[in-house]
């Protein structure tokens, strides 16, 4: 790729700048000169075509002339591609690039001209019409020449413009990768910053539950280290791994929790994003579980049923608000997470009804 300063088609704001730019990947664009080789050939063959269909030419030595004319018309075509194109047109010099391109023209038509006298001299008499160098047989080649450049024209723009698509869903796949591992590293230290504080708390109270938690907070690390950077988890590896937070805070609150965690549906084979319902369970304890003085009653569903994973989450709402707290940190990574991964293919409702706060989302599976 050429250095930008120096390449006059860097910030044109035309579908692509740069005559060897190469999106990632290069798809059918890799073998470009196969294409343009069929191009030239179907080109010289319609050409010929066109003439015995028209004007039922039986002159054998006519045809085989034709391909005379045709390096004129290959270079004019390059030439406007690589010279003209990226010079003018490409920089928005209209004027300059019209009457260059204008001579070209009228250039190739002469040097047409002159060939049609040569072929008439090989011994094809049908050449003899256009040997002429006058207004008609001059304007009628120009026509010629614009139509075989604006075919060309119109097929290089459009390659540049799919090629410029490619490469922006490239940069696009990119930047939501970079952006989804980057909440995904927030979610894990929000996560442990609460466990270590659970932990905490059991310690300075000397209590025997600790030991079974930092076994507990083990197995959640395990899960994280070697499968929360997989793209895809399996939903049973998942639910055993909120089957260990959830046992986590069965430890730390005891005889005051009571929870339900009822699975429906057929989880074998079926995968989700990783680490994608921890934050609601963890909502549901941290801001429904913390502050309230009350027996606990938080109740979860998960549901597999038509491709879909339906996931619920209910818990008191706290007697108290807590005097400060970053809760939303949390929500929001996780609505991020899912407008990346599922674009508008996701349902999260979120509804406060008689003292209960309650989640619902619906995501696609795959399998």
């Amino acid at each position: 790729m050429q250095n930008p300063s120096a390449n006059p088609w860097v910030n044109t704001g035309l579908p692509y700048q740069d005559p060897d730019f190469q999106p990632p990947g290069g798809g059918l664009f890799k073998k470009r000169w196969v294409y343009h080789t069929v191009f030239w050939v179907l080109y010289i063959l319609f050409i010929i075509v066109l003439f015995y269909s028209i004007y039922r030419i039986n002159d054998t030595k006519f045809y085989l002339l034709i391909p005379l004319f045709f390096p004129c018309e290959i270079v004019l075509v390059y030439f406007n591609f690589y010279v003209l194109m990226p010079r003018f047109l490409f920089s928005r010099k209209y004027v300059q690039y019209a009457l260059l391109l204008l001579l070209s023209f009228a250039v190739v038509a002469c040097i047409n001209t002159f060939i049609h006298r040569f072929n008439v001299y090989l011994g094809s008499p049908v050449y003899s019409i256009g040997t002429a160098f006058n207004f008609p047989n001059l304007f009628a080649r120009t026509f010629e020449l614009f139509s075989l450049v604006s075919v060309t024209t119109g097929i290089k723009l459009t390659k540049g413009w799919l090629r410029h698509l490619q490469w922006i869903k490239e940069k696009e796949k990119q930047y939501l990768e970079t952006e989804l591992n980057f909440l995904k590293s927030q979610i894990q230290p929000h996560f442990f910053f609460n466990t270590l504080n659970n932990l905490y708390s059991l310690t300075l109270k000397k209590s025997d539950l600790a030991p079974e938690i930092v076994l507990k907070l083990s197995d959640l690390m395990s899960y994280m280290l070697y499968e929360s950077n997989a793209p895809v988890t399996a939903v049973n590896k998942e639910i055993a791994y909120l089957q260990n937070y959830i046992d986590v805070e069965k430890l730390r609150f005891g005889s005051r929790l009571e929870l339900t965690f009822n699975i429906e549906g057929i989880t074998e084979q079926v995968y989700i994003a990783p680490m994608l319902l921890m934050l609601f369970v963890e909502n549901s304890f941290k801001h429904g579980a913390r502050h309230t003085i009350h027996k606990i009653h938080i109740s979860l569903l998960l549901t597999i049923e038509n491709d879909y994973l339906f996931f619920r989450v209910s818990n008191p709402l706290p007697d108290r608000q807590p005097a400060t707290s970053h809760e939303g940190i949390g929500l929001k990574n996780v609505q991020r997470r899912l407008d990346l991964l599922y674009g508008k293919n996701y349902e999260l409702h979120i509804e406060e009804k008689e003292n209960m706060y309650t989640t619902s989302l619906k995501i696609p599976v795959w399998k």
